[in-house]
């Protein structure tokens, strides 16, 4: 349960880090970032540049997950780590032991699937897919979960939807 809100505020605050101001984050210089952790970025994205890091300071009080502002270096359990290569952009979650927990990238112009596309039609009639959608991943229990997120619009209206990889509509 802990490693499920965990993942779930990681998300949540990947999505952020898109927005102009990060509120739950703090910049960190790489000799603040545990050996462990730069070694697994390097293993799992070799070809990618660091961008940034970043401190999530996640607390745990009796079993309830709280996102702190109050940054001590000595007790941050996970870190977001923004990576480059050709292009694409990603932000890497990962925890104090260098495990990778999930990874969003913002994907501009994005050709969408045929069967997610249709899917997304058949669910909205009417609603046209905003070319800019978010690619997201999450690592848990040794599986890998994808899900893209799609911004519609109709009529000056706005609406966030998610869907697997096979088109299914999650929310």
């Amino acid at each position: 349960m802990k490693k499920s809100i965990l993942i779930l505020v990681m998300l949540v605050l990947g999505f952020q880090c898109y927005a102009q101001d990060v509120l739950y984050s703090a910049s960190l210089k790489k000799g603040d970032v545990p050996a462990v952790v730069l070694k697994s970025i390097e293993a799992n994205f070799p070809n990618y540049v660091v961008e940034e890091y970043n401190a999530v300071p996640v607390k745990y009080v009796g079993g309830n997950v709280y996102v702190d502002k109050d940054v001590d270096l000595s007790d941050v359990d996970s870190y977001q780590i923004v990576i480059s290569s050709n292009g694409r952009r990603l932000v890497a979650n990962m925890d104090d032991n260098g495990k990778l927990m999930s990874t969003i990238e913002y994907v501009k112009d994005m050709k969408v699937p045929g069967n997610i596309s249709s899917a997304i039609a058949a669910a909205y009639p009417g609603w046209m897919v905003d070319k800019d959608s978010y690619h997201m991943t999450n690592y848990a229990n040794g599986k890998k979960i994808e899900h893209y997120r799609f911004l519609l619009t109709k009529d000056g209206k706005k609406q966030r939807v998610h869907t697997d990889l096979k088109g299914n509509i999650i929310k």
